[in-house]
């Protein structure tokens, strides 16, 4: 590799985002100015890897280091950009230096491990993701990299376990639940592989958040709508909403035009209850494109509902449905609204819609079975009910119990036995003791009545479940 000193590159200001090109320019100034200052070379190296003029923010890096080759941020800089340019030969020996210059930077040693696995030195990347999990033992993406190891060497029972251990960590990481989906596949478990697929697609993109101050800032000199965009959507991961809407809000300052600030802003003010601003921005998206964004139409719908607006909440659900007939949710939601009317046939149409959008959804086979157990389909209610058992959470009580009472309620009294104590064994294990509690008194009422029994049959009994 050439260590070369280069020359600064030329860059071309007005091809910047318009926002930013003030600032670029005095980058660019005080770098041409400074020739031998590695922080004025470097930091125009950072506004343009941020600006996406990735081999000039290279070569400004690469300066950067060889005047200041003991800063471990010029070469950290300069292996990540390589790493997400895909040239893994040209970032390992890179992240490799940086890592000598400080061992105990924990991106530093992840991205490492990423070159390792992605250059196929499988071996060599599963010691570094074990030396993270030693030290940092709470590392989702390190579980994740170990994930990926195992499977590189065939053991998907491993695997498995890795990605599952990562997701438990950090329930939304999308490309752990992928990881996941895919050794359930191998494994032929196939409906957890479905699952995970559905998971997968619902939050594809967002990782763990993880401690990087070099990484932090860099992106604060990211002075683009973009940028902002981008900073919003990372702070409501991690539940910061209010930085979150003043980074959005920034954004549509810089750009007035920019439809997925609208979108993200009226899920976030509806997210704190703030219908008014929630509304304005609603009302933005339709003037842009009425028929692009049925997420608007659907968090729309959802704030309407909590304001206890579900005729409007219907009509919002019903628009979403018909940009997006497959958004599970918003027939979920519309069948609930359905169901509240007495419209019980049109509302078991809806939840079935979810089912066959989203085979994984416990609301929608839930709410399918309670509607078939009320009109006395027992058989179909219960195939719907078994459905919703997995996976194992503070849900799976209410679950149980609704599957017991639909056994009850079918005459089966072996199996509402069994299904009732598991409930009840469920909500005590939760800490749910007035679900315990109602549980209890049904398995009381069954024990008591005889088989033949048919008064059970014709009571209230197992109403007490999710709604």
């Amino acid at each position: 590799m050439d260590f070369s000193a280069p020359e600064i590159p030329q860059v071309n200001i007005a091809g910047l985002p318009q926002e930013t090109q003030e600032q670029a320019a005095q980058a660019y100034a005080a770098a041409r100015k400074q020739p031998q200052d590695a922080d004025a070379v470097g930091k125009l190296g950072m506004l343009l890897d941020n600006y996406h003029r990735s081999e000039d923010a290279e070569l400004c890096y690469r300066r950067a280091h060889l005047l200041a080759p003991a800063a471990f941020k010029w070469l950290y800089y300069w292996g990540s950009l390589l790493l997400r340019e895909k040239k893994m030969g040209e970032a390992l020996p890179i992240l490799t230096s940086a890592l000598r210059l400080e061992p105990e930077y924990l991106p530093a040693n992840l991205k490492v491990g990423e070159a390792l696995l992605v250059a196929g030195k499988t071996e060599q990347a599963g010691k570094i993701y074990d030396g993270i999990l030693k030290d940092y033992p709470d590392t989702a993406e390190a579980y994740y990299g170990l994930g990926r190891v195992k499977a590189a060497l065939g053991d998907q029972v491993a695997a498995a376990e890795l990605y599952r251990q990562a997701c438990q960590l950090f329930p939304t990481y999308g490309a752990a639940h992928y990881g996941l989906a895919v050794a359930y596949r191998k494994l032929g478990r196939i409906r957890e592989a479905e699952e995970q697929a559905n998971l997968h697609e619902r939050n594809n993109y967002i990782v763990p958040p993880l401690a990087d101050p070099l990484r932090d800032e860099l992106r604060a000199l990211d002075m683009s709508a973009a940028a902002h965009l981008e900073r919003g959507v990372q702070l409501e991961q991690v539940g910061r909403i209010d930085d979150a809407i003043a980074e959005t809000e920034k954004a549509l300052e810089l750009d007035r035009s920019l439809a997925k600030a609208h979108l993200n802003l009226l899920i976030l003010y509806a997210k704190k209850g703030k219908a008014k601003q929630a509304e304005e921005h609603y009302k933005a998206l339709l003037a842009q494109d009425p028929d692009q964004f049925p997420d608007a139409s659907y968090n729309y719908g959802v704030l309407l509902f909590e304001e206890g607006k579900f005729d409007e909440a219907e009509k919002a659900f019903r628009k979403t449905l018909a940009i997006a007939p497959s958004n599970d949710a918003a027939h979920n939601n519309l069948g609930y609204l359905l169901e509240r009317e007495g419209k019980l046939d049109e509302a078991a149409i809806e939840y079935k819609k979810a089912i066959e959008a989203n085979p994984s959804s416990r609301q929608a086979h839930f709410k399918l079975g309670r509607i078939l157990v009320n009109q006395q389909h027992y058989a179909e209610a219960i195939e719907q009910l078994q459905q919703t058992l997995t996976p194992v959470d503070e849900d799976t009580p209410s679950y149980v119990y609704a599957l017991g009472a639909a056994y009850g309620r079918a005459g089966d009294r072996a199996q509402a036995l069994h299904y009732l104590e598991q409930a009840r064994e469920l909500a005590v294990a939760h800490g749910q003791t007035a679900l315990a509690s109602e549980i209890e008194k049904d398995l009381e009422r069954v024990k008591s009545l005889s088989k033949s029994s048919q008064l059970w049959r014709e009571t209230g009994f197992g109403r007490v479940a999710p709604g």
